[in-house]
Formats: C-alpha cells, structure tokens, sequence
C-alpha cells in the first residue's frame, strides 16, 4: 500500500517542487486531522486544480510561465510552490530566469533568459508591477520578446496586478509593448498531461549507499498504479510513498546497496492529476545522484 505523506514545513524559501521533494524527509503518517493549507493562485487553480493540502503550517501555490521549444511565442504552465508570504513575486521570478525549471524539461521549453540576468522587483504603483533587470551579456531583441512576456505572465497571475512594465539596464525593454505588458489569454496554451520527468536518488553525506530513489513527475498527481524495475527487470522491492506535494513516488529500497549512481531502473505508472489528465506508460531513466 502506497502512503501519502504531505507534512509542510515552514521553510521560508520559494522552492521548485521537482527538487523540493529530493531534499524533504518524509516523516510517518499521524492520525492527527490534517490541518495545514496550501493556498493557490488562480492561475495554479486553473491550469493544475486544487493543489494537495498539507498536516500543518502554511504553503502557497503558483505557476511560471515559461516559452515551448517548438513554439517559443506559446507559453505553458509549471507549478511552484512556497511557504513565505513576503516577496512571494521576486522569488517566483528569480526561480523562472535561473533555469532551474528547464533542467528535466529542456526537450519542452525554451530558456529565452541570459544565465546572468538579475531582477529587482520595484514597489507597485497602483496596479502597474515594474521589473528591473540587469545583465552584461548580450540579449536578442526576439529573445527579450519571449522572456518579457514570460516575465508578464507569470506576474500578472496575483490579482493585484494589470500591467507589467520591464526595464533592462536601466531602459525600457526594447520589445515591451507601448502601453506595456498585459494579460494575453491567446498566448497561453493548455497544459498536457502528466509526465514524468526525473529519476534521483539521495544519498546521506559520506554515506556508500542511498536512502531513497525518487521518481518525480511535473506537478501533483494521484498514483493509481506504479512499479520500479532493475536493470534485470525484477522489482525494486521496498517502501512505496508520495512526497511532499505528491509529485514524486518515494521508493526506500530494502537493499539500497544494489542501485548506485548512473543505474537504469525502470518505471511503469498510471497516474492522473487533479483536473482528471491522466497517463500511462513505461521509460528507463538512469539514476542521478543528490548528496543530501
């Protein structure tokens, strides 16, 4: 039987949930009442439904916006999550343009941002959000384009906010429309279904042998069926959960010391997320190792 497990923890940082759930300790089930809340934006409501709620404490739900490598003038959703009310829109922003986002999905999305682009988020004035960014390298006007309008989006989800203006080194951006960023419905696209996107395992500092293999998919799914094999296609037998957020099935193997880095394991899922998008379907990935 698989268990869910979903206790928040006040970490005061905005957290990409790919990787979040690589460094989240899972903790056994309590027979308490759940009582924590994830509060989602509207946007994270529309594109991923009612995100998982925690045991306790507090979290928050978003979305970023980011360009689709084949059509990079579409964008597309991919849930974050946080558990700090302050500077919820700078540190949602600083996650989109790290590239952090595009490790496991770079068949999928298109990074239209310089690696050493900087942001501030100035004080709005009424409902206009003014971001200024900073970076040496040189930037192409198509892709100042691209990523303004990924800038846009992804801000213009907190209800508060109209219209984006974006400067750059200190001007307006060269491709920022006259009466600046607004929201552009048409340039969004529907989210397709589930996919798994990773395969990791964790090992402790100093530690010859994992502690978990993690196999993440892109936003929180419920599991309806899923198996582990080995390279000699026989089950990876042990502990079988859902992390934090359920966006990854958890496996404590029995005997840990049979999987070590770069081993192909195999997945089989079926699994669906909260707006009833399902899929099914087997990939052998290799496991890459996170020192914990």
């Amino acid at each position: 039987m698989m268990r869910i497990l979903l206790n928040v923890v006040p970490l005061a940082i905005l957290v990409v949930v790919l990787f979040l759930s690589a460094c989240q300790q899972e903790e056994k089930a309590s027979p308490a009442p759940n009582t924590g809340v994830v509060k989602a934006s509207q946007a994270y409501q529309d594109n991923f439904g009612t995100p998982p709620q925690g045991k306790a404490g507090q979290a928050f739900a978003f979305v970023g916006y980011l360009p689709l490598q084949n059509t990079p003038d579409k964008f597309s959703a991919l849930p974050l999550f946080g558990f700090s009310e302050k500077e919820q829109m700078r540190q949602i922003l600083e996650r989109l343009i790290s590239g952090e986002l595009l490790q496991q999905r770079a068949n999928d999305f298109y990074n239209p941002f310089p690696d050493d682009l900087k942001i501030t988020v100035m004080p709005p004035q009424g409902r206009t959000s003014t971001l200024s960014l900073v970076t040496q390298q040189s930037w192409s006007s198509n892709d100042q384009a691209i990523g303004g309008r990924a800038l846009a989006e992804t801000t213009l989800q907190f209800a508060e906010i109209d219209k984006v203006l974006i400067l750059l080194n200190g001007e307006p951006l060269t491709q920022i429309p006259v009466e600046g960023f607004l929201h552009e419905p048409q340039s969004l696209v529907k989210v397709e279904p589930p996919k798994l996107v990773m395969m990791s395992g964790m090992w402790e500092d100093g530690a010859d042998a994992l502690s978990e293999i993690l196999v993440e998919f892109d936003r929180p799914i419920k599991v309806n069926s899923f198996k582990l094999y080995d390279k000699e296609d026989h089950v990876v037998d042990g502990d079988y959960f859902t992390s934090l957020f359920q966006m990854a099935v958890v496996v404590h193997p029995k005997k840990p010391e049979r999987y070590q880095e770069s081993a192909l394991l195999r997945a089989e899922w079926n699994v669906v997320d909260d707006l009833g998008r399902s899929n099914s379907g087997s990939d052998i990935l290799p496991l890459q190792r996170i020192d914990h």
